[in-house]
């Protein structure tokens, strides 16, 4: 049977409108299948962005001190690394050569101890809590405290960034004694060691220096903790000269608790005995070659700081004052 003309062009456009049809319609679903695995690509990526942190509760005070009942676990996005971000663990007492958590007890009351942290800033309500907000109240920053640089302290070969050490002095005939204790080593390098230290304790030090270099066979050197979590602070047991006694007295930026503990040690009979009889006899005994050895010293020190301050200023060629390249 014939076809009408007519029928024939209305049925060839009705299926090339089909066809048409059909090819948008692909298009769109393409296009919509690009847009939803786009889509996934996104939320996989904020997904690897959110993480558990810790946020504070409510607005916290510089210095304040802070328990983990202060902050809230919560789900963030952020981009901070999470070796930067405080967890649990960081309250608890850590042995240094197993990892794992050590219980530690209150003598008076038999309670399971926390370590004691203040924040180092103010904190908004809300805030990230990174391990740089807060620092152990053991160590507390006081604000007679600054980094010191010393590079006459012999140190053990095994000494790490993070130890803890005391700074003696050995005498020729043996005796010992501890100048300083218990300092964090905030960093190191091969000869040169860096500590926070109070007023007090600069003179201390830079005393027991001056003698080490006047003393010959004497030695100056650091000994750090096995478990500095466990032990307490030794006491120092290093008496002071008569000179740097009175400095440390008349000094407005060393403490009175500091001022009356060194003099409550100065005036001990035992350690008048040990200036007299070890320190000061020894000292005697190389008057003629003090000044010599003394100045030797210095010298010594002042090339080993400027080889230092030489190496690190090549580290930095390329980089402004900010850090940024």
């Amino acid at each position: 049977m014939a076809t009408n003309p007519m029928q024939r062009r209305a049925r060839n456009s009705f299926l090339i409108g089909f066809l048409i049809a059909l090819v948008i319609m692909a298009v769109v679903v393409i296009g919509l299948l690009y847009k939803i695995q786009g889509l996934n690509e996104d939320y996989e990526a904020i997904k690897k962005l959110q993480t558990k942190v810790y946020v504070a509760n409510d607005f916290i005070q510089s210095g304040e001190e802070v328990t983990l009942e202060s902050f809230t676990l919560s789900t963030v996005q952020t981009t901070l690394d999470k070796g930067e971000l405080i967890a649990s663990e960081d309250f608890e007492y850590i042995d240094d050569e197993t990892g794992e958590i050590v219980e530690r007890y209150d003598s008076q009351t038999g309670a399971l101890k926390k370590k004691k942290m203040v924040v180092k800033t103010n904190i908004p309500a809300g805030s990230i809590i990174t391990k740089d907000m807060l620092e152990e109240i053991d160590d507390p920053t006081t604000a007679d405290q600054r980094l010191e640089e010393y590079n006459m302290i012999i140190l053990p070969t095994l000494l790490k960034n993070g130890d803890y050490i005391d700074v003696r002095l050995q005498l020729p005939g043996g005796e010992n004694y501890i100048v300083v204790s218990k300092k964090k080593v905030i960093h190191s390098t091969q000869d040169t060691v860096w500590l926070k230290m109070k007023e007090e304790e600069i003179l201390t030090l830079g005393n027991a220096i001056v003698e080490a270099w006047g003393i010959v066979g004497s030695k100056l050197y650091a000994t750090p903790y096995t478990e500095p979590g466990r032990q307490n602070a030794a006491i120092p047991t290093y008496p002071v000269s008569l000179a740097t006694m009175t400095l440390i007295n008349n000094d407005p930026n060393v403490i009175e608790e500091a001022k009356q503990a060194i003099w409550n040690r100065y005036n001990d009979q035992e350690q008048v005995v040990q200036r007299n009889d070890h320190i000061n006899s020894a000292l005697s005994e190389n008057y003629n070659n003090l000044k010599q050895a003394v100045e030797t010293g210095l010298q010594e020190e002042l090339s080993k700081r400027q080889e230092g301050r030489l190496q690190y200023v090549e580290t930095l060629e390329g980089t402004d004052m900010t850090g940024t390249e």
